[in-house]
C-alpha cells in the first residue's frame, strides 16, 4: 500500500459533491413531476423520481462508507492524508444529500 493515499481521498471527496450537485438537479426535477402528473392525473412521474432518490441516498451512503474505509487504511498505513479540508468530507454524504432533497 501506498503511503499517500492523499490522492484517492480527494477523489472521494470531488465524488461527494458530484453526488450533492446531482441532488440539486434533482431536487428541481421534484416540481416538474408534479406539474406532468397533475396534468396526467397520475403518479407514475412521482413515483419514479422517489426511486432516483432512493438510489442517488444508497449512493451517497456507500460513498461515505468507502470514504470511512479509506480513512482506516490511511491510519493503518500511518499513510499522509489529505490535510486542505482535514481529509474528511464536510458534511455526512447521505444527510446532506437527503437535505438537498427537502426528505431529511
Amino acid at each position: 500500500m501506498t503511503k499517500d493515499l492523499r490522492k484517492e481521498q480527494l477523489t472521494l471527496l470531488r465524488f461527494e459533491k458530484q453526488i450533492a450537485g446531482l441532488a440539486a438537479t434533482l431536487a428541481a426535477g421534484v416540481a416538474v413531476a408534479k406539474t406532468a402528473d397533475g396534468k396526467l392525473h397520475a403518479t407514475e412521474a412521482q413515483t419514479a423520481l422517489a426511486d432516483v432518490q432512493t438510489a442517488l441516498i444508497n449512493l451517497a451512503e456507500v460513498t461515505g462508507k468507502a470514504h470511512d474505509a479509506l480513512n482506516v487504511k490511511v491510519i493503518e498505513a500511518g499513510a499522509k492524508v489529505y490535510e486542505a479540508s482535514g481529509g474528511v468530507p464536510k458534511g455526512d454524504p447521505p444527510k446532506v444529500v437527503a437535505s438537498i432533497l427537502g426528505i431529511g
